[in-house]
């Protein structure tokens, strides 16, 4: 775990610029805030000075250099290096605008027409010590400071977290597969049925896992209400409620016809309820949206673009279990994506009626 230290001037005065150390790499926090309260690590360009400056007088050498801010985790590293070993060996001063002016590139398309951002979080591979000897000649104070601030992810880059993703992450849960660096939940449940429920974080953290390409933790995005977390849990489907809050039964039918039909009969209770499952709706309609660029009844191919409009038309696809007739199933059976399809309001009270037997 990389341990924070402030650096100390070689009078010994306080620099506000923080690194830390893991193994043979230092990581060199980024500038967050605007000058004044709330500025951290203001005086940026002089501490990663100092440090390179006692790295050199050390003979320690700097391998690599590379961007290690969050939202450029997806990109290998190749393509985030913005010094390599032979230009480590250049003057402090020169290292430093090098290293600026590079920074500024990682991750940006051709289009943006802002400057970017030359006081980004980067990583050194060090050569010559090891992480002891390496803190005795940087010569920093250790520190508790918070800098997790700055590793917490912009909420654009989280919504790329799509109903989908949020769908598969909760299956990946029950299934028995670990959210690392996850605990359990202290004040909020995700609720996934009746006898289940999950930590939103860890649902969350495996969804973005998953939709961003690199590992998500717990330092990367915040949860509570109106948390970008929680808005996304929520517009994928899922109820969060306080822990230990009680809930209505999500599988109650609400038509009238439905009311009526499953009267007597478990097995079509039953179906109801894996349809109107938490997330499953939202999830495959979004999966489907995602393969066929639009949503259209499967059973009689109405388009409800062409015949509702577009503002409402959407409304009338929904989402039907047929792969496996709830029946047939095993107790403990996980309903996939691939098991449902998206069928007009029409044909599934048609559906439910065949099955009803009526």
């Amino acid at each position: 775990m990389e341990r924070v230290f402030q650096i100390i001037s070689d009078d010994g005065s306080p620099i506000d610029a923080h690194f830390g150390i893991e193994s043979d790499e230092v990581v060199f926090h980024s500038r967050g805030g605007t000058k004044g309260r709330g500025a951290i690590n203001s005086e940026y360009v002089l501490g990663l000075s100092v440090l390179l400056a006692r790295l050199k007088r050390a003979s320690f050498a700097v391998e690599r250099v590379w961007v290690d801010s969050s939202r450029v985790q997806g990109i290998p590293i190749s393509k985030r290096t913005i010094l390599t070993s032979e230009e480590g060996q250049a003057p402090v001063d020169q290292i430093v605008k090098v290293l600026s002016t590079r920074m500024k590139a990682v991750g940006r398309s051709s289009s943006e027409s802002s400057g970017g951002n030359s006081t980004r979080r980067i990583r050194m591979t060090i050569s010559g010590g090891d992480a002891q000897a390496l803190s005795l000649a940087l010569g920093g104070t250790p520190v508790d400071k918070k800098l997790r601030s700055l590793d917490q992810l912009p909420a654009e880059v989280l919504r790329g977290v799509t109903a989908e993703h949020i769908w598969r992450a909760v299956q990946d849960l029950v299934c028995g597969i670990d959210s690392f660096g996850f605990a359990e939940s202290t004040d909020y449940d995700l609720i996934v049925d009746e006898n289940l429920r999950l930590p939103p974080k860890a649902v969350f953290g495996l969804a973005a896992t998953r939709a961003l390409g690199f590992q998500i933790l717990p330092k990367h995005f915040t949860v509570g209400v109106s948390s970008v977390c929680f808005l996304l849990l929520e517009d994928a489907g899922f109820c969060i409620v306080p822990k230990g809050a009680l809930m209505a039964d999500p599988g109650l039918p609400a038509l009238h016809e439905d009311r009526v039909w499953t009267e007597g009969q478990p097995r079509l209770v039953a179906h109801l309820r894996k349809e109107r499952a938490q997330g499953v709706s939202v999830a495959k309609k979004a999966e489907f949206k995602k393969n066929h660029g639009r949503l259209y009844c499967e059973r009689c191919n109405m388009d409800p673009l062409e015949t509702y409009g577009a503002e409402n038309g959407e409304a009338c696809i929904e989402v039907h279990h047929r792969t496996v007739q709830v029946a047939q199933m095993a107790p403990g059976h996980l309903t996939s994506l691939e098991d449902l399809q998206c069928i007009c309001a029409n044909c599934h009270r048609v559906v439910h009626r065949e099955l009803s037997g009526g």
